[in-house]
Order: C-alpha cells, then structure tokens, then sequence
C-alpha cells in the first residue's frame, strides 16, 4: 500500500537521516482488524486519564470499515464545545504515538480537562491495512480522512452533555490540508489546522528533496531525493489529458488530481464566510512545514474576518518545546505536547459561539 503525499516525502527526510518510523509506510505483515497504541511494558500500569476526565471506547464508520475511537469527557453535564481529532498522513494509532510521545493522547486529555469534548480514532488505513492491501489501489481520500472524521463528528453532535452547535476537527499535516474540507461537509463550528500546508503537493515534494540533498552525504540518499524531486516535478505537470491510472510517486495521477482539488485556502474562506471560525497553528522549529509554508497561509488569510493565525517559536512539527533547530532524534523523544499550545487550543475552542 502507497503512503500518502506527504508522508512520503516525510519519510525521505527521515530515512536521510537516520530515523525510523516516523510518518513511515505501513509495514507489510499481517496487522490485526484493530490496531491500538502499543500495550505498557509487563509490570507497568497504563496511565490513567486526569481526576475528572472520563473516558470511554465508541466505534466510528460502519459496517466492515467500523474503526475504534475514545470519546473524553471533561467533568460536570456540559454542554462543552467538543472536537474530532485527524491524523496526517501515514499510519495513525489512537493516540497518535511517535517514538515514546502520545500526541493525541496528551491533546485528548489536556483539552478535557480544560472543558472541551474530545474524540479520537485509529485511522482507517492502519485499523484496516489488509483490507486496503487487498483493494490493489491507494484509498481515496474520502475513505482515508473524510468519512471517519465526519462519523466522529456525529458521534459527537449525539453525545449528551457535548453542545451540538460546536463541534469542531482538528486536523494534523496532511489531515490539516482537509479540515476544514470536513468542517464545511459537516456543518461543524470551525476548523484547527495544525503543522499543515495550503500549497501544492508537488511544491512541498520538491521542497523536502532538497531538504534531504542539503543535508544528506549518502550518495544513495541523494539519488532518491533527486528521483524524489523529479517526481513533484511530474505530479505539477499533471493536465486534464494525462492518464489517470499513471503511477507517479507511488499514487495514481487520479490521487494527485483529488490532492490538487482540496484548495485549503478555499475552504478555510468558504468556512469563515458561512459563520465558522478556523485557527492555523505553526511551529517555528517545523522543518517539515516550513516558513514558506507559514508564508502561504498568511498571504492568503492575513485580517481574513473569523481566520486566526498563529506561530509559536520554540515548538517543532508535533508542537513540543525545544531549542534551536528540530532535529530528526525528536521523533524518538518521550515528550508531552506543549501546555501552553493545549491551553491555547481549547482556549480557542471554548470562546466561539457556535453558528
């Protein structure tokens, strides 16, 4: 099975240097119909969520494509404004584990315990990656971002003491591109996008091949990042005439199409002008969406009514804190999302009204 469009330039940069795992393929060995976070050692108690946060395993989808999610409550009868948590691009476990790190875990509980609902899920590609396998073709992306976010959004809008009228996704990396995309499908109140990018796959490609020559000395790495580049070239020349079943980068030029018509800039102005709000969060020590990234964003939605933009200095792409530049050992760090970016996102969350 391919992996998504950006994740596949993440693992170039990663292999480059040196780190596995990170935004990596799918492996190929049989994997269970249900794929959790990696069980604690023997011995060792999994944590428990913070005094007054509840929390309790739903199930998203339907049919044989049901996925396991956890709905976090915060303590009292609400109704609290609530949000769906969406993956990036690659595999995707419940609480988002990256080296010894629980991402949308520390997200989950954090924001809980400050007054928001929450609701996260196994990806549908990692919950079901034999069945995708089987398929003989990558999932659309309506399969692989769309139609789970908008069940957990549902699920949401259905869950007493949870305020039906604010509802939002969070969306990371490549699920960021799509957020408000969900939003707008669903009706929802607004739309966070974290680490992300409104520009076009094979611009952000091209960008992170040269990353990897810039930094790599293997003479193989250095290939693959220059076949890497020649591969964002061709997805940015794809026209209307080329074949659609063409396989550039892994994914057919249909994928690329569907890629190329998200528009996040269009979307994220299409949700603020029907009443939603939408908050775009970037890390300053982000190598993977970078200051042209930011750039595209801002030049785009700058003073937009209802857009807020904001950038935090010390937090890489996962925002955690740091200093100086992000390096590739971070992926195996055992470090809790920062704080302050918690506080600030349910902050966020908590101060809109609904629609």
């Amino acid at each position: 099975m391919r992996i998504s469009a950006v994740g596949a330039a993440i693992a170039l940069v990663m292999a480059a240097m040196g780190v596995a795992g990170a935004q990596s393929p799918p492996a190929a060995s049989p994997a269970p119909p249900v794929e959790a976070a990696p069980a604690p050692p023997a011995g060792v108690t999994a944590p428990a969520p913070p005094a007054g946060v509840t929390e309790r395993m739903v199930m998203l989808g339907s049919g044989d494509w049901q996925v396991k999610g956890a709905l976090t409550m915060p303590q009292g009868k609400g109704p609290f404004p609530a949000v769906v948590l969406v993956h990036g691009s690659g595999p995707g476990t419940l609480d988002m584990n990256v080296g010894g790190s629980t991402i949308y875990r520390d997200l989950a509980w954090g924001l809980a315990a400050r007054g928001v609902a929450v609701l996260r899920y196994i990806k549908r590609t990692t919950a079901h990656r034999e069945r995708f396998k089987a398929l003989g073709r990558p999932p659309k992306l309506t399969e692989e971002f769309v139609e789970d976010a908008s069940s957990a959004a549902q699920l949401l809008r259905r869950t007493p003491g949870v305020d039906p009228a604010r509802v939002h996704v969070f969306g990371n990396s490549q699920g960021g591109m799509l957020a408000a995309t969900i939003a707008n499908a669903n009706g929802l109140a607004g739309a966070l996008i974290m680490a992300s990018s409104p520009r076009p796959v094979g611009d952000i490609i091209i960008q992170q091949a040269d990353y990897v020559t810039g930094i790599s000395t293997d003479p193989a790495e250095r290939t693959r990042a220059a076949e890497v580049r020649r591969n964002g070239e061709r997805i940015n020349a794809i026209t209307p005439a080329s074949d659609a079943d063409e396989v550039i980068h892994g994914s057919p030029v249909w994928y690329w199409r569907d890629m190329a018509a998200i528009d996040p800039i269009g979307q994220v102005k299409k949700l603020a002008a029907r009443g939603g709000r939408v908050i775009i969060m970037h890390g300053d020590r982000d190598y993977l969406v970078t200051e042209e990234d930011w750039a595209a964003w801002t030049q785009a939605l700058d003073r937009q009514p209802r857009v807020t933009l904001k950038r935090y200095p010390v937090l890489n792409h996962i925002m955690q804190e740091g200093e100086g530049r992000m390096t590739p050992a971070e992926y195996k760090w055992t470090r809790p999302v920062s704080p302050a970016f918690i506080d600030d996102v349910a902050a966020w969350i908590k101060a809109g009204k609904g629609r």
